[in-house]
């Protein structure tokens, strides 16, 4: 029995090698392409800063804009970075701005004409960002 153990931990501790390869490769690449990213809006304008100050949360996001492209970055709380290409239409409410990769939950963000940040769905918009400093980021 001890040998039927102590097989087990090895698959065990191989798939946990395994997965872990994936995902730092996973990561690796992801790194690439966001520099790769970073590299290509060089000369970006600021369009604005903000926090997300719901519970358990404080990532900050600003949006850049270069031509007529929008990007938007994210410092997560723990460290961790996204920039992405966002898709932009003109709306009454202001400059919608939907993640050009998708979002499964319908979800985007409005960028109103008093420069606010909202966080929206299919149904409504529920949460304003907190206008963070541009001087002070």
């Amino acid at each position: 029995m001890a040998v039927v153990r102590n097989k087990a931990k090895e698959v065990i501790q191989i798939e946990n090698r395994t997965k872990l390869k994936e995902m730092e490769m996973s990561v690796v690449e992801k790194r690439k392409r966001l520099f790769s990213k970073v590299d290509a809006i060089e000369n970006r304008e600021v369009v604005g800063r903000w926090i997300d100050e719901r519970p358990l949360l404080g990532d900050k996001i600003t949006v850049y804009k270069q031509a007529e492209t929008y990007y938007l970055e994210t410092w997560y709380n723990d460290g961790c970075h996204s920039l992405d290409e966002m898709i932009s239409e003109r709306t009454d409410d202001g400059v919608k701005l939907e993640d050009k990769g998708g979002n499964i939950f319908g979800e985007y963000f409005m960028l109103t004409a008093s420069n606010d940040l909202m966080f929206c769905n299919s149904s409504l918009c529920y949460y304003t960002a907190v206008k963070h400093d541009v001087e002070a980021a």
